[in-house]
């Protein structure tokens, strides 16, 4: 067995994409960066309504007593809802810790999935410090808490690097990342080709030099193993085939779980020119 337990989501476009699944250490610290977030938050608005309306009376008594529920409910729940629909499964404690939610066919988490699966989270808490929940991690085949399993999510790690790259954008807004000079733009190699045929072929437009340009030669691409090549490769292949959003969602799928394994790139690119230059260098080095 692996040190990483991984698990491989097969996509409606007939992709597979590999995740890395997150353990119950990295979820632990997660949630509890999370709590810290939310019990500062609900300090701050505690104080606010105490001091704005007090308890002088037994009217203003029961308002900042209500309203205090009411903003600790909706914070506790609502926390987890909001960051993870609308931050690509990401809480600020998933973010800092490099996890995020998934629905298991690879696609992002959307506020249907979340609101199922943090409303259980009550029972994964019980009897107490997230006992249930716990031990479900730690027994499930893919470490998927009681709310994972009825929601069809999964917790898993992602490298920082990209959000470090470019403060403010992500693979996702290709639109913002320009192409490197080696390469004439997203979906071009480098030099003209026949038709592609056979495993591993590449699509038109591509070319097997037996040398890299300036820009490539220092990247080392060894921690990328064949079957990720062949990912990369049948989506090169078949990326014609795809609506521009499932190309534009798959290929900055692959580049961000192909990104920490890959040392030489120094700025920002476009996402599939960054698929390119992988197999452009295996090619050549093999």
């Amino acid at each position: 067995m692996e040190i990483d337990d991984r698990f491989v989501a097969a996509t409606p476009e007939g992709v597979s994409l590999e995740f890395v699944l997150a353990g119950l250490g990295s979820r632990f610290l997660a949630v509890f960066l999370d709590l810290l977030i939310q019990a500062a938050a609900i300090a701050v608005i505690v104080l606010a309504l105490v001091k704005g309306i007090g308890f002088s009376t037994p009217a203003r008594l029961y308002v900042t007593t209500g309203a205090i529920s009411l903003v600790g409910v909706l914070l506790i729940l609502g926390y987890f809802v909001l960051f993870e629909s609308l931050n690509a499964g990401r809480t600020p404690g998933k973010a800092m810790t490099g996890l995020r939610v998934v629905r298991v066919t690879g696609g992002p988490v959307g506020v249907r999935a979340s609101l199922l699966r943090n409303v259980v989270r009550l029972v994964d808490w019980l009897p107490s410090l997230y006992a249930v929940g716990a031990i479900l991690i730690l027994v499930t085949r893919n470490h998927q808490r009681l709310g994972d399993m009825l929601a069809g999510t999964l917790v898993v790690r992602e490298r920082t690097a990209v959000s470090r790259l470019a403060t403010g954008t992500a693979w996702n807004h290709q639109a913002q990342w320009g192409a490197p000079a080696w390469s004439n733009g997203p979906g071009r190699g480098v030099a003209p080709a026949g038709p592609a045929t056979g495993p591993g072929a590449r699509g038109p437009g591509w070319a097997s030099p037996q040398w890299l340009p300036p820009e490539l030669s220092h990247w080392d691409v060894t921690n990328v193993s064949t079957p990720e090549l062949d990912v990369v490769n049948r989506f090169l292949v078949g990326r014609a085939g795809y609506s521009p959003e499932a190309r534009g969602r798959l290929a900055s799928d692959l580049a961000s779980r192909l990104w920490p394994r890959v040392a030489g790139p120094t700025g920002p690119m476009d996402p599939e020119a960054f698929l390119e230059a992988i197999v452009l260098v295996k090619s050549v080095r093999g």
